[in-house]
């Protein structure tokens, strides 16, 4: 006879176990992320809040956008070339809304003269013809002759181009996936509310990558004509208007910046953010219109165009902050000795742990 009663007991079980199993898993992920290393190659939560690990008013730029901001600046190089002390604040396919609560959250901490916004986190979409242009690249390998192989080699290759900010969105939200190796290193501390130190990055909120995947000049993504004209929503640029509002009210200059990026950035994108830059008398750069001096889509992208690798950030950090200095008329920021000491210390401890 069937038992519906003993059916429903089971069903219930199950869905309360899938919770618990759920909710411990979030509650781990936050301990293990405590154990891993100040400049891991990935993304995860704490790392977008490294200006909560650096002394209170300390700082005086934010760098603050999407995966494509994380990966272009280094804040260590530019204190190192400028002395002007900074930290990224960066999110995979964040929204222009949570900037804004972020924003919001920074000023809790810091008191920035100058918030570096990336653009890109305003439009979501793909150029129209990146992907046939991928596909064109890759057209003059040989072809198997034999169906499946060709059906899995195809797959493969999909599965090897997934954007990584869906892997850097995984990472970001549950840490306990990426850091699974590192039990033996968690601390009773790790459960309870965060220290400073919790969010003290030598790489202050820049995730480094050394990998290479070139990305084929013959492809003018600027002039994709064939992509659809970006439009704001009004909800997008009310929050931009209140994103401008806050900075004005703290007495903070709001700088708009695009990082090269040929996936996802063409001239009308560029002309649209221009518009807006001209409305709210805004600086705007777009290093897609004028590489930084030495970059090259053959050396500095890691994934064939969406994101830039550590030697593409240097190019970026090098021309931003000679920005920063001779058209910002930015100065050096005014640390006490203790601090130039800790920021020299974490630009050489940087620099040894990515050249291991």
């Amino acid at each position: 006879m069937y038992d519906t009663g003993s059916n429903l007991r089971n069903i219930i079980r199950a869905v309360i176990f899938v919770l618990l199993f759920v909710l411990i898993f979030v509650f781990l992920s936050k301990a293990f992320a405590a154990g891993s290393r100040p400049t891991e190659d990935g993304m995860e939560s704490r790392i977008s809040k490294a200006y909560r690990g650096e002394d209170k008013n300390s700082l005086d730029v934010i760098f603050v956008g999407n995966s494509d901001i994380y990966r272009a600046l280094s804040p260590v190089d530019l204190y190192h070339s400028t002395g002007i002390a900074s930290a990224v604040a960066g999110e995979p396919n964040i929204s222009i809304g949570k900037i804004s609560n972020n924003i919001r959250d920074i000023l809790k901490y810091q008191k920035p003269k100058a918030i570096v916004l990336d653009t890109d986190c305003l439009f979501s979409d793909w150029n129209s013809n990146f992907k046939k242009h991928r596909s064109a690249a890759s057209s003059g390998k040989s072809e198997p002759t034999n169906k499946i192989s060709a059906f899995f080699n195809k797959f493969k290759e999909k599965v090897k181009n997934i954007d990584s900010a869906i892997i850097a969105g995984i990472n970001f939200h549950f840490p306990l996936i990426k850091y699974h190796e590192s039990w033996k290193k968690v601390k009773l501390n790790y459960f309870v509310k965060h220290s400073r130190s919790f969010y003290k990055f030598s790489n202050k909120g820049m995730v480094y990558s050394n990998q290479v995947k070139p990305f084929s000049s013959s492809y003018d993504y600027m002039n994709d004509t064939s992509s659809k004209p970006p439009k704001l929503t009004a909800g997008q640029e009310f929050v931009f208007n209140e994103i401008c509002n806050t900075c004005e009210d703290n007495n903070i200059r709001l700088i708009l910046v695009t990082v090269p990026s040929a996936i996802t950035w063409n001239t009308q994108k560029s002309d649209k953010i221009k518009e807006l830059a001209d409305k709210y008398g805004l600086k705007y750069y777009d290093y897609n219109r004028v590489y930084p001096e030495g970059f090259d889509w053959e050396k500095h992208t890691k994934d064939g165009g969406n994101h830039l690798n550590y030697g593409g950030a240097l190019t970026v950090t090098d021309d931003l902050g000679s920005k920063l200095q001779q058209e910002l008329k930015l100065k050096a920021s005014d640390l006490t000795d203790k601090q130039k000491f800790q920021w020299d210390s974490d630009y050489k401890y940087f620099h040894e742990m990515i050249t291991k």
